[in-house]
């Protein structure tokens, strides 16, 4: 039987876990917001702050874990079919998913590009029933309905006949789901074998890589001020690595299926935060479309599709 100071040194760590996965999803909700604020307030170029928002947390990951691990961070190389998979899940899962994220903020705002890119949990759970050739469970059935409602909901604003949301941020959404999707269940066999921030590090570092033959990183078009500065040392930073490594110190306390239901704090924080510091004009429908799609996750992170 425990002592009553390990139950009190166990509920602590698990409060702290609690606190840094909800303090966590408001880091990302907020890099989110700035991330508008940088594309639509200063016209900083999505393809290049993509580069700078992989790049840098990319190569100070990989530095940690090389001062930490030494030579096993180039583990994942010494096999050529996870150095592939790798490669693969830095171009498709890392940079694409972070490309068509920004772009659908671009054309959108960070409320509905998150919310859309919450989508992805349906997909993994869709997929999954496919290949497993099994009856969806009610739960699962329940989640989709959800997910097709919340969207609905957002894209047309509960009209039948008129598309509210931009085709361009619509498109983008979606696929920044598809590559959510694809990051996620890509990865699983890598860290599976191999630690999760050296994994993280090589996907980002390869990501901005590949990234910047298409905009290289120093090759800025425009003259940025120090607020636009400030705006992405936030984006790449504060809601980019503080946020993960504060995701990962929680759910080390608390375990993954307690982070994963948490974790939807992420697009409630961010339409909250679009609300109260953009002034973005969220309609009854779009919050009743956001509340679906934040039941459909709450509904598959607590129900797992076996």
């Amino acid at each position: 039987m425990p002592s009553q100071t390990e139950k009190t040194l166990r509920n602590k760590s698990e409060q702290i876990g609690i606190l840094c996965v909800i303090v966590a999803g408001c880091l990302w909700g907020l890099g989110g917001i700035v991330g508008q604020y940088a594309l639509q307030y200063k016209h900083i170029q999505v393809e290049w702050m993509i580069v700078i928002r992989m790049g840098l947390p990319g190569i100070l990951l990989l530095l940690f874990s090389y001062q930490r691990y030494g030579y096993e961070i180039f583990t994942p190389f010494q096999n050529k079919l996870e150095a592939f998979r790798l490669i693969v899940l830095a171009i498709a899962g890392m940079w694409i998913s972070q490309l068509t994220f920004y772009l659908a903020i671009q054309y959108s705002n960070a409320a509905t590009a998150t919310i859309l890119q919450y989508l992805y949990p349906a997909i993994i759970a869709t997929f999954l029933t496919i290949q497993l050739k099994k009856l969806p469970s009610l739960a699962m059935i329940v989640a989709i309905i959800l997910s097709i409602v919340g969207a609905f909901l957002l894209v047309t604003n509960g009209h039948f006949d008129e598309i509210v949301l931009p085709v361009n941020a619509l498109l983008f959404g979606l696929a920044s789901a598809i590559t959510s999707a694809i990051y996620t269940l890509y990865s699983v066999p890598l860290l599976l074998k191999h630690n999760t921030i050296i994994i993280a590090g090589w996907s980002m570092f390869i990501g901005a890589i590949i990234a910047n033959f298409f905009h290289p990183f120093w090759q800025v078009t425009n003259n940025l001020d120090i607020t636009a500065w400030l705006a992405i040392l936030f984006v790449v930073f504060i809601g980019g690595m503080v946020g993960f490594v504060l995701f990962l110190v929680g759910i080390k306390r608390i375990g993954g299926a307690k982070g994963s239901v948490l974790s939807t704090v992420e697009p409630l924080a961010t339409v909250v935060f679009s609300v109260l510091i953009l002034k973005i004009n969220f309609t009854i429908a779009d919050w009743i479309g956001a509340i679906c799609i934040i039941m459909m996750i709450l509904l598959l992170s607590i129900k797992k599709p076996s």
